[in-house]
């Protein structure tokens, strides 16, 4: 999984789940947590997973439907109180939080609460000309995150003199990986708060707020509304598997369609457009693989997919799965709880599309079970985009299952996982990268957890031509949405690896760094090494890292990265020197009203149009700091040139 869980377990396999999630901050997100549903399903879920009929106890269906606010007062003082009593308030808040999918805070969360409302007649330019990021990556055919000159409106004499412009703060978020779009002058970001809100792009005035059943941490895409000329319609994803399709310029629901059929069924890689604006292309993810922890748990019968939809209607064109076979009883555990597989092979990031063969490309993450499963996790899958066809699998990684449900000794481990053994981690979590070369050659740019880079030939089933991790220094495993390629070098963001005392879970080094790469032949172009954060609060935590754990973004001569600590940076493109820096782990006075702080950056990298740099700081998800602030800045190199409209 491309989570914290990924951070803290791969070098000690038999350390006990919940006792690695202790070492995680204690402050993060409640919603994006992974400790909630892991703590349901050890205190909770046995009651609560498959009621007795004929009692009155709410399913985990029935719980999800009802707000954060009742299911922590049940636990506090009303009916669940006795049976809540182990639980820490702390661990009731995760709780609620996660079923509910909502924040547990008392504050309204939409844009008619905000002081900053936009004027009733703004309009809504065409967002498909112009300056533009309408999607995880400029260009849905590349996945390659860079921005031309002309969009991006900023050069790398510019970038030194970045300042802020404004802040907006999103009320009840803590981890902010739906990366912002731009595009027709307004901006749109979704939140795991639930919400998601459209802005004007210069301003930051908010137009309007849309609220989903499930925090929305999926990257949106706007593109034309088939068949009405001149309107455009965002489309996102939530933690239930909702897909959704609202009016760009008012924010009503023009349909919402379910693309997984299972409980813990998620869209959290960002959903794409097809070149003509009438397919939308989903990942489907899950968040099943932590309730394995729980000894009750039938765990696990969850797989990835690729569901194609109409863009017009949101009905399904196509749905197919990353494992070709379904889950089957496999054992029993030592509690005689029934086990299942193959299952995973989840998709976290943004699909990519590949028009000269008529293909959409994914990548994987861990099986949840230690069994074969096709060669389906840790891969790189492709499928024919028309039909969703399987056309070839290429597995990076065999073996690789965070098996929670096995136990935390080797004799646990061989009870509740017979004959199996503890593989390692390593998911894809980025999205795949379709690279032109000089000669017209394409190559197809996978990047792993670890910094693993694999060049692979879409013209022979994805055959490896070569594969290697761009440092010399050990690299840390987690995290990592993706490196950016500029057509010319791909620039993969660095963590380091820090080993601990062997009853501890892997560290952060206190260094991080970038480096670029030729992608034909893997040659090193340069390595940038980013010191030791020194404005820490705490500067002995392992999370007190200049590692870069977020999407970097390229645009002519700058690469953008965002590290643990909080702190985003800027490199020149040509050899590595650091032209830009900010420290956004800190307090921040927010245009709209909203108290908000900045946090670690570990999702999606900054969003550049028209001269301008909007990046979201928070990210809870790693067990790191969270925060719920956007963001934008411009250079302040020229204040008297005319800006780019």
């Amino acid at each position: 999984m491309c989570s914290f869980i990924s951070l803290i377990v791969q070098p000690l396999r038999y350390v006990a789940a919940l006792g690695l999630l202790l070492l995680a901050s204690s402050v993060s997100a409640d919603t994006s947590d992974y400790r909630g549903v892991m703590e349901f399903q050890e205190y909770c879920a046995s009651c609560h997973e498959t009621p007795e009929p004929g009692t009155k106890v709410p399913s985990r269906a029935e719980l999800k439907a009802m707000p954060p606010t009742k299911i922590f007062e049940s636990m506090t003082v009303g009916k669940m109180k006795p049976q809540a009593q182990e639980l820490s308030k702390e661990q009731m808040r995760r709780i609620a939080a996660w079923l509910s999918g909502r924040p547990l805070v008392d504050i309204d969360r939409s844009a008619s609460a905000m002081a900053n409302a936009c004027p009733d007649d703004a309009k809504l330019g065409n967002p498909l000309i112009g300056g533009r990021w309408l999607g995880w990556s400029p260009d849905s055919t590349t996945s390659g995150r860079y921005q031309s000159v002309d969009a991006a409106g900023l050069d790398v004499d510019a970038v030194p003199n970045l300042k802020l412009k404004w802040a907006f703060g999103l009320p009840g978020a803590a981890t902010l990986r739906s990366q912002p779009v731009v595009g027709g002058g307004w901006l749109w970001v979704g939140s795991d708060n639930g919400m998601v809100y459209a802005l004007d792009a210069n301003t930051g005035c908010v137009h309007w707020s849309y609220e989903a059943e499930r925090p929305v941490i999926s990257t949106i895409s706007i593109g034309p509304i088939p068949d009405s000329p001149g309107r455009y319609a965002a489309y996102f994803g939530d933690f239930s598997a909702n897909v959704y399709a609202v009016d760009a310029e008012t924010g009503k629901q023009l349909w919402r369609t379910q693309v997984g059929e299972h409980h813990a069924a998620a869209v959290s890689g960002s959903v794409i457009l097809d070149p003509e604006g009438e397919r939308l292309i989903v990942p489907v993810g899950s968040w099943e693989e932590p309730m394995g922890v729980s000894a009750n748990y039938e765990c696990c019968t969850s797989r990835g997919a690729v569901v194609v939809l109409n863009a017009k209607t949101g009905e399904q064109i196509w749905k197919s799965y990353t494992l070709r076979e379904a889950a089957k009883p496999l054992w029993k555990n030592s509690s005689g709880v029934q086990q299942y597989g193959p299952s995973g092979a989840a998709i976290w990031s943004a699909p990519t599309i590949d028009t000269r063969r008529n293909a959409v490309y994914v990548g994987t993450s861990n099986a949840y079970v230690p069994v074969p499963d096709g060669d389906a996790s840790d891969a790189i899958i492709a499928f024919a985009l028309d039909t969703g066809e399987f056309l070839w699998s290429q597995q990076l990684l065999a073996d690789d299952a965070n098996d929670f449900g096995c136990g935390a000794t080797p004799d646990e481990y061989e009870q509740n996982c017979p004959g199996k053994e503890p593989g390692p981690n390593d998911d894809i979590g980025a999205s795949p990268i379709l690279h032109t070369l000089k000669d017209g050659r394409q190559i197809l740019i996978a990047a792993q957890e670890s910094r693993t880079v694999t060049i692979l030939d879409p013209d022979r089933k994805g055959a490896i031509i070569w594969q290697d991790v761009p440092s010399d220094r050990v690299t840390s495993t987690g995290g990592n949405l993706g490196p950016a390629d500029d057509g010319e070098l791909l620039y993969v963001p660095l963590g380091f690896k820090a080993y601990q005392n062997f009853e501890s879970a892997e560290g952060l080094d206190a260094e991080g760094g970038l480096v670029a790469l030729d992608p034909a032949t893997g040659r090193r172009v340069w390595t940038a090494v980013v010191p030791k954060p020194t404005d820490c609060k705490n500067a002995k935590s392992q999370y007190c890292s200049s590692a870069n754990q977020a999407a970097a973004t390229a645009i002519p001569g700058v690469v953008f990265t965002g590290s643990v600590d909080g702190t985003m940076r800027a490199f020149a493109s040509a050899d590595g020197t650091l032209l830009w820096s900010f420290s956004s782990n800190r307090t921040f006075q927010t245009i709209n009203g909203v108290e908000a702080h900045g946090g670690s950056l570990g999702g999606p990298g900054p969003t550049v149009v028209d001269g301008m740099v909007y990046w979201g700081s928070g990210y809870a998800i790693l067990g790191t700091t969270p925060g719920n602030v956007m963001l934008a800045f411009e250079s302040e190199s020229d204040p008297a040139a005319p800006k780019k409209k």
